[in-house]
């Protein structure tokens, strides 16, 4: 139990610091063929899409490693509406998982396990909130797309 409460306090620490990051730059060294799998030979085209793939390659954010911590990464960046009422209840089982520290040498032990897995479920249950909403974006994103 200590190992989880220290995780999911890291995973707080992690959260805040990731979203502080710059986007990481790569150079764009494939062309735009290998890039897009676009295989023509019309010259005009094969500039546009490599000026495309210039502007568009080397743009993008370190994965946390922590899956949760990634999809609230990408709502952020996606500027999803929700996020900052994730954020919000984020921090808040953030607030019980440190009331469990502080206060778990003198809670009654079955007490203690059933606000940890109370806590447990919370985080779990948020981080597919935020999972699900995540792939609603891309969803509405595609339907975007779908009007070209």
């Amino acid at each position: 139990m200590i190992v989880r409460t220290s995780l999911a306090i890291g995973v707080i620490c992690l959260l805040s610091a990731c979203s502080s990051q710059p986007a990481k730059k790569t150079a764009a060294t494939a062309s735009a063929a290998t890039t897009t799998g676009y295989q023509s030979h019309n010259a005009p085209t094969d500039s546009y899409i490599t000026k495309r793939v210039a502007t568009l390659a080397g743009f993008t954010l370190a994965s946390t490693n922590n899956l949760c911590v990634d999809h609230f990464n990408f709502l952020k960046e996606a500027k999803s509406s929700k996020y900052s009422k994730f954020t919000q209840d984020y921090g808040d089982v953030g607030k019980g998982y440190r009331f469990l520290n502080i206060n778990k040498n003198i809670m009654d032990k079955d007490a203690k396990e059933v606000y940890t897995m109370m806590l447990e479920m919370k985080l779990d249950t948020l981080c597919s909130k935020v999972q699900y909403t995540g792939y609603s974006v891309v969803k509405e994103k595609i339907k975007e797309l779908s009007s070209i």
